[in-house]
């Protein structure tokens, strides 16, 4: 066989590989989208399926409004947001702000039904949400009616808008058996309350838009405690044991914007209500802290949800500076280096035509500012200035 004639047969069968191979390799690419086309249909009915079972569990929530959790142990998975039921067969199975949203949800039934309700014990609550977040609180308790003692089942929800302010929506307030289940997130019109701006403290009060408190007025209103205690927890939820009864109330001051003909009236006005608050935080050993905090109100009468927003400060500038003076020993031992740097560059400036303490100074200002820094790591109330 001649050399031409074998060049010629290697090169046909060269050709033969080559579109083989093409065929091979479009036959995978063909699985390869096959198979990728059967992955995304599985995920999308896995999808689906979880969308399905994600309904099905929130229908079954909502159709109570979010009280009863039975069954909603059994979440379905992948599931940030949930539905946790608590059960409270004692009083201590009961966190501190379950209660003090319970008390507060039967406040606003009271004032809006004209009615006395108080609370007798909590049974069980439904929290939506997580520990590091701002979460909801459904919560089924006892009233009492003190005037024919009777019992009566109730139900009260609150929504946090931030986790560490006083910034709670009080939406449900009713008796259990009122007929109106599911209907919590039916009106799309209903005010949520997401930019609600807060006054500055007010140097100069005006008789005629202000009313100040009487002390008989304060024992009747024992509302305005639960506001400041309400707001003391939430600010200081790092705090596992507050003691409520360290806070003293001194003043109040209330502003509305409802028109009224006696200043005395504004107190009676629960639209849109502000509350000017001076307090004392009792410290023990004879140290008292003296602070102000500013609560704002407002009521949707439609809607009849009720909204409550709240800052607090110490009562002066004095204060925090006494305050950062009393807790400066915190960098004495950062302090004795800074005051022998600033000895020695002393005494090298006299030596010297020139001034080397500028670092020393802002090393001495950083140890200021950690000291502040620190003050308000310890007190979370001193973090927001008064005005």
């Amino acid at each position: 066989m001649s050399k031409r004639r074998v060049e010629k047969k290697m090169k046909k069968i060269e050709k033969k590989m080559k579109r083989k191979k093409q065929a091979l390799a479009e036959c995978e690419f063909k699985v390869k989208i096959k198979e990728q086309e059967a992955k995304r249909e599985m995920e999308k009915q896995t999808r689906r399926y979880h969308n399905a079972l994600h309904a099905a569990y929130w229908a079954r929530v909502w159709k109570s409004d979010g009280f009863d959790g039975e069954g909603l142990e059994n979440s379905p998975p992948f599931m940030w947001r949930v539905m946790r039921p608590f059960k409270c067969e004692t009083p201590n199975d009961c966190p501190l702000i379950v209660d003090l949203y319970a008390r507060i949800g039967l406040h606003r039934y009271n004032m809006l039904q004209g009615s006395n309700l108080q609370l007798h014990h909590i049974e069980k609550y439904n929290m939506e949400g997580y520990s590091l977040s701002s979460a909801s609180y459904y919560i089924t308790l006892i009233a009492e009616d003190p005037a024919t003692h009777s019992f009566i089942p109730f139900q009260t929800s609150s929504h946090e808008n931030r986790k560490h302010e006083l910034r709670v929506g009080f939406y449900i307030a009713r008796p259990q058996d009122t007929g109106t289940k599911g209907t919590l997130w039916h009106d799309r019109t209903a005010p949520q309350f997401y930019n609600i701006r807060l006054p500055k403290w007010q140097s100069d009060i005006d008789i005629k838009h202000f009313y100040l408190m009487e002390e008989s007025e304060l024992k009747e209103n024992d509302w305005i405690h639960l506001y400041l205690e309400l707001g003391f927890v939430t600010t200081n939820r790092q705090i596992t044991s507050p003691k409520l009864s360290d806070l003293k109330i001194v003043e109040v001051m209330v502003d509305t914007e409802e028109n009224v003909q006696l200043p005395n009236e504004r107190l009676k006005g629960f639209k849109d209500a502000t509350f000017y608050i001076k307090y004392d935080q009792v410290l023990g050993e004879g140290k008292v802290c003296k602070r102000r905090a500013i609560i704002r109100r407002i009521v949707d009468l439609r809607t009849e949800r009720m909204f409550l927003a709240g800052h607090y400060c110490l009562e002066s500038e004095t204060d925090s500076e006494h305050n950062i003076k009393a807790l400066q020993h915190i960098t004495n031992t950062e302090d004795g280096p800074v005051k022998e740097a600033q000895t020695k560059s002393s005494s090298v400036q006299q030596q010297m035509d020139f001034s080397p303490i500028k670092p020393v100074l802002q090393h001495q200002r950083s140890i200021e500012d950690r000291t502040a820094h620190q003050i308000q790591l310890n007190n979370r109330f001193d973090t927001v200035t008064c005005s």
